[in-house]
C-alpha cells in the first residue's frame, strides 16, 4: 500500500516539473487590421486591398527564435527576440508583445497598416496550414 502512494506522489511531482510552454512560440494570424492611408495618395479601393492582403498574413514563430512571416505567398524569415514587450528581428525593431497579441505597424508612402496577430490553436506551429 505504502508503495502505491510513493509511486502516486512521484508520478505527480513528475508531471507538475513538466516545462512551461512559451506563449510566444506558434503560429499567429490576424487579429484586427487597421489601414491608415492619406485620402490625396490612396482611394477606398486600395485601403480594402491592403486591409484585405493583410489579413491572409500568418506569423509562425518557433522554439530556436526564427520568425517566419508568410505574407501574400512569400515568405521572409528572421532571428528575433523579446526584450521587454518590444520584437527585435535580426537586431532591429519589429513589432511588439502586448496583452497577449503580437502588433506590428507599417509605413508606406500612402501612410500606415497596423495589425495584431492572435495566437493559433493550430495543433502545429510549424505548419503553414492549421
Amino acid at each position: 500500500m505504502r508503495h502505491f502512494f510513493l509511486i502516486g506522489i512521484v508520478l505527480f511531482l513528475l508531471a507538475s516539473c513538466k516545462p512551461k510552454e512559451d506563449p510566444f512560440i506558434g503560429r499567429w494570424t490576424v487579429d484586427k487590421v487597421n489601414v491608415e492611408f492619406d485620402v490625396d495618395w490612396a482611394t477606398p479601393e486600395m485601403v480594402r486591398q491592403f486591409g484585405s492582403m493583410e489579413k491572409n498574413n500568418v506569423i509562425i514563430i518557433s522554439a530556436d527564435s526564427v520568425l517566419t512571416l508568410v505574407m501574400d505567398g512569400d515568405t521572409m524569415q528572421s532571428r528575433c527576440s523579446l526584450r521587454g514587450n518590444r520584437i527585435l528581428c535580426d537586431g532591429e525593431p519589429w513589432g511588439w508583445y502586448e496583452e497577449g497579441l503580437i502588433k506590428t505597424e507599417t509605413f508606406t508612402p500612402m501612410g500606415y497598416v497596423k495589425a495584431s496577430y492572435r495566437k493559433s490553436k493550430s495543433v502545429n506551429p510549424q505548419g503553414i496550414e492549421p
